[in-house]
C-alpha cells in the first residue's frame, strides 16, 4: 500500500469511525489532491476490500477497521 492510501485509510477511518462518511471534497482538502488523482488509489482501497463507496461518500469496510486497529490502532 502507497503512502497515500495510508493516508486516505486513516482519513476514512477517523471520519467514518463512528458510522460518518468522508465525502471526496473531504479527502480533497485532507490530501490537497484532485478527485482525478485520488481516484485510482481509491479504486485499489476498494479492490482491496478495505473502504467501500456510498452516494454519501466513503467509509471504511470491516476488513479496513481491522487492517487500520492491527496498524495504527
Amino acid at each position: 500500500m502507497s503512502g497515500i492510501e495510508n493516508q486516505i485509510l486513516q482519513d476514512i477511518y477517523r471520519a467514518s469511525s463512528e458510522g460518518g462518511f468522508l465525502t471526496m471534497r473531504d479527502l480533497e482538502l485532507n490530501t490537497s489532491l484532485s478527485e482525478w488523482k485520488l481516484r485510482p488509489h481509491l479504486e485499489d482501497l476498494k479492490e482491496a476490500s478495505l473502504i467501500v463507496e456510498h452516494p454519501e461518500g466513503f467509509q471504511v469496510a470491516p476488513k479496513g477497521k481491522h487492517f487500520y486497529q492491527s496498524n495504527w490502532g
